[in-house]
């Protein structure tokens, strides 16, 4: 591929197709490794990095539609990676929470994420890498 000067030198261009090449790279192994795909990842590692959620709480901290939500969380549970169960400070509601083998799945799937980026950032030193990630973090989250 040989892009124009002027799409190289638009940075959101540039990383944009960096973005879009990691993205179609993690996707196929983490299909072909853990069988879950990209939201299923995201719900997955939500679950883990904040505990037991109830299922709207989890959707509006990805940004998902709540009948997607529905969809993901139903996929989950018939695949015995999530569970639901009721919330005990209100039993009126139910929590999501990762099973035994949700957080083998996870693992698995954080693995194949650590290598695909190790890959798609090979050409950059350590400290490269952890300056770009702080700088695009800091773009995210403003």
């Amino acid at each position: 591929m040989t892009l124009p000067p002027t799409l190289l030198g638009s940075t959101t261009f540039v990383l944009h197709k960096v973005g879009v090449a990691n993205r179609r790279a993690f996707a196929e192994r983490l299909s072909a490794r853990t069988g879950l795909g990209l939201w299923e990842f995201a719900v997955l590692a939500t679950l883990a990095d904040f505990g037991p959620a109830a299922q709207r709480e989890v959707g509006d901290r990805l940004g998902l539609d709540p009948s997607d939500m529905v969809r993901l969380m139903d996929g989950l549970m018939d695949e015995g990676l999530a569970r639901r169960e009721r919330d005990p400070a209100d039993r009126r509601r139910y929590r999501l929470s990762l099973s035994e083998a949700g957080r083998e799945a996870l693992g698995r799937a954080r693995e194949t994420l650590a290598e695909t980026e190790r890959e798609t950032l090979a050409a950059l030193t350590p400290d490269e890498r952890a300056q770009l990630h702080t700088l695009v973090t800091r773009l995210l989250t403003r």
